[in-house]
């Protein structure tokens, strides 16, 4: 690299991901522009509407919002950081969005939301190009990555919105159809389980489902109250609860789960497991359908990542709740 430019060239981007300090997958050099990469459109979200594309051309209504998911998943090293730009196209055709960088460290593929500002509909083909990918090397490696700082949006899939914001209906006739049952299962997972063809829901008795603060928000949008839905363990931790019968708070009376499109992460990841003897993502054998399990080795890293981000809300809960007790007994001196 030249000294005093701090955008990488193409030829730049190509020899990042040889290292392995970069990735873009899939990766389509066609698409490589001369300082950075097109990303394109897997998904588009029309959140006023609770509407989703995901083939054919979306249309978004003028003056409307709209968020559109990549279809590249993008990882940075912890020495990189990208910003991105709607391609010119779409500014043209009075398209508006801001979409700040991505940070060190980011894994996942790429929400982005933009406005409508056109008097007109906007035709927007899945798998056109939207915007650009710049990448930048920091002056050092980060101290702490994104996934180490927040990794709210780590891993995401599809379009991902904001925590306590509904997630939009799968309605369109050109939505991504799912299984009779299903309930428009997140696409935050490619762990393929069984259960719901098969009417199983045994990992919904006696749970001890841990739960993030974004799972809560998101069963709070949708009207489940967090004392109806979690109770706090002995060691601080947050858990999905079970009813007096043994049943997961979740559990409707025909078996399925009420809250299926906003349930726990850790329950669109289950049976997968960690075995803290090997330190390895396994199956988790207590499921009756072990064997017709299938993940990707994706999936085996979101598990870690989830149990990085609930022990580190854990210690943060418990430390919080040390300190007011502290307070509390000072204050009665």
């Amino acid at each position: 690299m030249r000294p005093g430019l701090t955008v990488l060239s193409d030829r730049d981007i190509l020899a990042a991901i040889a290292r392995g300090e970069l990735a873009i997958d899939p990766l389509d050099e066609r698409r490589l522009t001369p300082n950075g990469y097109d990303l394109g459109v897997a998904e588009v979200a029309l959140p006023d509407s609770g509407t989703r594309f995901t083939e054919g051309t979306a249309r978004v209504p003028p003056r409307a919002r709209f968020a559109v998911s990549t279809q590249e998943r993008v990882r940075l090293g912890a020495g990189l950081t990208g910003q991105l730009w709607l391609r010119t196209t779409w500014a043209r055709r009075g398209v508006l969005a801001s979409f700040g960088r991505v940070d060190a460290g980011f894994d996942g593929m790429l929400t982005l939301a933009a406005h409508n500002a056109s008097e007109s509909e906007l035709e927007l083909p899945v798998g056109a190009t939207f915007a650009q990918l710049v990448i930048e090397p920091l002056t050092s490696d980060a101290a702490a990555t994104y996934e180490e700082r927040s990794g709210h949006y780590q891993h995401q899939q599809g379009v991902t919105l904001a925590p306590g914001t509904v997630p939009p209906k799968r309605e369109a006739a050109t939505a991504t159809r799912t299984p009779a049952g299903q309930r428009g299962a997140p696409r935050t997972s490619t762990v393929r389980a069984p259960c719901i063809e098969r009417g199983c829901h045994e990992c919904c008795l006696d749970t001890e489902m841990p739960l993030t603060e974004e799972d809560l928000e998101r069963l709070r949008a949708i009207g489940h109250a967090p004392e109806d839905v979690s109770v706090t363990a002995t060691d601080g931790g947050l858990l999905l609860r079970n009813t007096d019968d043994g049943r997961c708070a979740l559990l409707g009376p025909d078996g399925r789960c009420a809250a299926y499109e906003a349930r726990p992460e850790g329950c669109t990841l289950y049976p997968l497991v960690l075995d803290e003897a090997s330190g390895d993502v396994v199956i988790d054998q207590v499921c009756p359908h072990a064997g017709a399990v299938g993940h990707s080795r994706r999936d085996e890293d979101r598990v870690r990542t989830l149990l990085v981000r609930i022990e580190r809300e854990r210690r943060s809960r418990t430390s919080s709740a040390r300190m007011a007790r502290t307070h509390g007994l000072r204050g009665a001196r």
